[in-house]
């Protein structure tokens, strides 16, 4: 979509305006490429779609306060030094009568050329946004806005073909709400979709604003341990359940849900019926919510091949590395070529996540002591990380638990079991527990930890090196070597070369 792309500066950072149907927003994506942060998420909630299904035009007052929106964002990416600006507009604008003339209305006043999305276009850039953050995710992505849903199959890191449908909830009216009318009506636009049928039975990718209220709504419900909607789980039963509970609620009785605004919880009910629908036509083993969308699709599509094809948790970790470290980057590729023998017959995703936990090796050295153990984990666990499932950040917020301490946190680690298994609990504190002899041994300087040998054979740990400084190793590398090797049930020693 070369043409809703604007040069502004030099710089990498690009900025996407989302012009919906029930908000428009401005993200400023920045810092690593293939793992950006977004450096700023505003959002102004203008209901452009609000009436739309009764009289086929743009909410007026809402028009008035996208305009002055879109005026806003303008100069905001201009002064963040945005490189690009990829601006555009959705079913709302896209399906209302005056849509034309709002377009042309953003271009005249705002300086922002908006690009209408088709619905197969809108439908293909909330797949990407969804293998943005979920790279390896198989099935159907469903993403829920104000006016429309647009359903796509995603395979093999590839968007397929797929379509939109005109059954967002401000197409139905909360003042009218009919459950009956609103499940024939999604039903009917479901019957029209040949390819559905073919992929009941796969996992079900749920975007959107509305559908994340769904999962927070079952987070403070469950008392779940990690309040982190992307990658979150359901079953279908529990989606089907939750979503009967929520349309029989008012909006005034789900008032007060936290972290759920007033405008959102207005359209939960509606939402829920669609969500039902649509679990009860494809029947996924798992719903998988993704806080990635349309936005972050649009960001992706601006990279190359080679970029997209990197994996964004590693390239997350490495960019934090760059921030994090006290003396070089390098030290956790060191630190995990150095401890790979202890880990032999390791899987590929086993080595992908003891890589991405030696790159956070130097995470929390700017912490006072007495707090880095507990504050690293905390700061892991919650960390912006791509391509990891809850599962993935309790793991690796242990490895930094037990990198910076062997005692602190055991009611931590408890919380943590809530997603682990033992055997996980205990990798997790392995790694932690090499890494932690890696930076005592060198101070967590770069160059020197290749010159020893870390080596696991008959249920010994051998730490070998050259003699003139196996000669001067202290109390503090003898014992974490000891406390490391009883993690691994087995003997140590230190052997000069």
């Amino acid at each position: 979509m070369p043409d809703s792309i604007t040069a502004r500066s030099k710089s990498d950072r690009i900025a996407v305006v989302d012009v919906g149907s029930n908000s428009v927003r401005l993200v400023i994506f920045g810092d690593s490429e293939r793992a950006p942060l977004a450096m700023l998420n505003e959002r102004a909630f203008c209901s452009l779609g609000k009436g739309l299904g009764k009289t086929g035009r743009l909410n007026p007052e809402g028009v008035d306060y996208a305009l002055k929106t879109l005026r806003r964002f303008d100069w905001m990416s201009r002064a963040a030094g945005a490189s690009r600006v990829f601006a555009f507009a959705t079913a709302a604008v896209r399906d209302a009568r005056d849509g034309t003339e709002f377009v042309e209305r953003a271009r005249r006043e705002t300086g922002i050329d908006l690009r209408v999305l088709t619905g197969p276009e809108e439908a293909n850039l909330a797949g990407l946004g969804v293998l943005f953050g979920l790279p390896d995710a198989q099935g159907v992505v469903g993403d829920l806005g104000g006016s429309s849903l647009e359903l796509a199959p995603i395979r093999d890191r590839k968007v397929l073909e797929g379509a939109t449908l005109p059954v967002g909830p401000l197409q139905f009216p909360a003042d009218s709400f009919q459950p009956a009318a609103i499940r024939r009506t999604v039903d009917a636009h479901l019957d029209r979709l040949d390819w559905l049928a073919g992929c009941t039975g796969q996992d079900l990718y749920l975007v959107g604003g509305t559908w994340r209220a769904v999962a927070k709504l079952d987070i403070g419900m469950r008392n779940y341990g990690l309040n982190i909607i992307h990658g979150y789980e359901m079953t279908p039963d529990r989606a089907i359940a939750i979503a009967r509970l929520i349309a029989r609620q008012s909006p005034e009785s789900l008032a007060g849900a936290e972290g759920i605004s007033n405008r959102r919880l207005q359209v939960l009910p509606a939402a829920s019926l669609v969500l039902e629908a649509i679990v009860h036509r494809l029947a996924p083993p798992r719903l998988v919510f993704s806080a990635h969308g349309v936005r972050e699709g649009a960001y992706l599509e601006c990279l190359s091949e080679a970029a997209r094809d990197n994996d964004p948790l590693l390239a997350g970790v490495e960019a934090l590395a760059r921030h994090e470290a006290r003396f070089s980057p390098t030290v956790g590729k060191e630190i995990f070529d150095w401890t790979g023998n202890l880990f032999a017959g390791e899987s590929a995703q086993e080595a992908r996540l003891r890589m991405a936990a030696c790159l956070l090796c130097d995470v929390g050295w700017r912490t006072h002591p007495d707090y880095r153990a507990t504050q690293s984990y905390r700061r892991v666990l919650r960390a912006p990380l791509l391509a990891v499932s809850h599962a993935d950040r309790a793991f690796l917020a242990v490895t930094m638990l037990r990198r910076y301490s062997h005692k602190a946190g055991r009611d931590v680690v408890d919380e943590a079991r809530t997603l682990l298994s033992d055997d996980q609990v205990m990798r997790a504190e392995r790694i932690g527990g090499a890494m932690r002899l890696a930076q005592t041994l060198t101070g967590g300087a770069p160059g020197l930890l290749p010159a020893f040998s870390l080596e696991l054979k008959d249920r010994r740990i051998t730490l070998a090196g050259p003699a003139p400084q196996i000669g001067v190793i202290g109390e503090s590398v003898q014992s974490r070597l000891k406390r490391l090797a009883g993690l691994f049930d087995a003997d140590d020693e230190i052997v000069a070369l």
